[in-house]
């Protein structure tokens, strides 16, 4: 029941099973933000609306410590293997990452030019 209200609220998708550690902030309250439920955040994440965190059937994949995640963002599993994003990355708006960041790293997608 609380899968459905927060889809009809929000439009997210943020399953009970996700593991969820201190201080999560969900940046405009989640708007269309989908986990997969074999996640594990860590403490001070930021997570930003039309973020798309995909999951691994083969295992818990791993968000680290004071980790931000910017808007658009795609994090996916390379190969289907279970990932870590180290703590202190930082995601870039509309970056799709495929597998592991380091921590502390910053990624980002390619910039448009007009």
């Amino acid at each position: 029941m609380l899968k459905v209200f927060n889809y009809i609220l929000f439009r997210a998708i943020l399953p009970y099973e996700v593991k969820l550690g201190k201080n999560v902030n969900l940046w405009h309250r989640g708007l269309c933000l989908v986990i997969h439920p074999n996640i594990t955040i860590g403490d001070n994440v930021n997570i930003a609306h039309g973020v798309t965190i995909a999951g691994s059937g083969k295992g818990m994949s791993v968000i680290g410590d004071r980790v931000t995640i910017a808007s658009g963002a795609q994090i996916i599993p390379r190969k289907g293997e279970p990932y870590t994003i180290g703590s202190g990355a930082i995601i870039g708006a509309g970056s799709v990452v495929v597998g592991d960041v380091a921590p502390g790293r910053t990624v980002r997608g390619q910039r448009a030019n007009s």
